[in-house]
This record gives structure tokens, sequence and C-alpha cells, in this order.
């Protein structure tokens, strides 16, 4: 149970990544979190990354490789029982273990189902079922809106949603994932709040950072 439950949070949040988390409790004085290309409003109470993670290492074809992102996890009673991960990837590795790219012109079903197979990929969730695809809206930009769910080995039903979009900048998702019974239900009003909090910022428009060339020791 715990190493699946493992997969998928690295699935929908950094796969690997080595960077060192640091945790900050939300209250009234800073529950507006700020990354260089988005912003949200996080629950009150609940912990979130410090600073987002801003790369990440994944295996393809049996190799790692290096890559940039904006990652920012937020959880109120532990990332490996229940979290909401909000992503945004770069255009040339938005779904990489499928090495697929991303494109301003793509539809959210398309996006969706692209996104469906990087996460089946990457996690090795074969099990993993599509309960709903419907359009959606995020910022004021066209996205899809997926329900997903999955047992893991003692027969526990995990239930993740996700929404997402594409633009020229890159591949944005938020996601909420957390067990059925109990988990899901009390806190998913205080996902919806922040999927309509969120907000894309001017420096999403700024080129991509450099990858620094001691991580590329790993790889």
């Amino acid at each position: 149970m715990k190493k699946l439950l493992i997969l998928i949070t690295l699935a929908l949040l950094t796969s690997g990544c080595m960077q060192p988390k640091k945790w900050t409790l939300t209250d009234d004085m800073n529950g507006v979190v700020k990354s260089k290309s988005f912003q949200m409003t996080v629950p009150e109470r609940w912990v979130r990354l410090t600073t987002p993670l801003t790369w990440e290492y994944v295996e393809i074809d049996g190799e790692n490789q290096s890559m940039l992102l904006e990652a920012m996890t937020v959880t109120r009673d532990g990332a490996d029982l229940q979290s909401i991960n909000v992503i945004r990837r770069y255009p040339d590795n938005a779904f990489p273990t499928i090495k697929k790219k991303s494109r301003a012109s793509m539809l959210p079903p398309e996006v969706a189902d692209l996104y469906v197979s990087e996460l089946r990929k990457r996690s090795g969730l074969e099990r993993l079922k599509v309960l709903t695809n419907k359009p959606a809206k995020v910022g004021g930009k066209d996205a899809f809106r997926l329900v997903m769910q999955y047992k893991n080995d003692d027969g526990l039903r995990i239930r993740i949603v996700s929404y997402g979009f594409v633009d020229k900048t890159g591949f944005y998702t938020i996601s909420y994932r957390a067990p059925y019974l109990y988990y899901y239900n009390r806190d998913y009003k205080r996902f919806t709040k922040l999927v309509d909090s969120f907000r894309q910022l001017k420096g999403a428009h700024e080129p991509p950072p450099q990858i620094p060339g001691w991580m590329k020791i790993f790889t």
C-alpha cells in the first residue's frame, strides 16, 4: 500500500525529484501562494511546500533525465495520504515518458488523453480508470476535468481529480488525490476553491531557466 501511494504521489508531482522539501503552515497571513508562473489560495491550516520545486528526474527508457518544471504540493494530513498538486511543465517535456510535447492549439480532450497515458506509464497504474472526462475552465483557460480511480493492493479506492490546460507556456495541472473513503469527500470543496483561485502570472511568459550543471551528474 505504502509503495503504491508513493508511486502515485511521484507521478502527480515530481517523479523522483531529489530536491529537499520544506513545509509551511498556511494561515490568514500567507494564504496566497505564488510561484514564477502561477498563484493560488491555499486552505487555512493546511501545509504547503515553502518554495516550489523547479526540477525533477524522469526515467525514460531506463535512464534518468533532468527536466525543468514548477510544482507545489499542498496537504492537510500528509502527502502520502492526501494531497493537492499544482504543476507547470514546459512544452518540450509536457509528457516526457510518452515522448510527446504540448502545443497551444491542442484541444482539452486531446490533452486529457495524453495526460492519462503519461500518468499510467510513469506510475505503473495499469488499473487506473477514467470515470469522467469533461470540459472545464481554469483561470479563464479552456481545460479538462478528469475524475480517475484505482484500487491499491489492499483494495482501498484512491480517487484523483485533475484539471489541466495547455497554452504556449506549457502544460498546467491541478490535481487532488485522496482515499475515496472519508478523506476525498471531506476536503473536495477546499480543492475546488483552490482551483477557482488559480491565476497565471506574467512570469509564465519569461524564458525557462537553465538546468544547473551539477544536476547532470545524476543523469
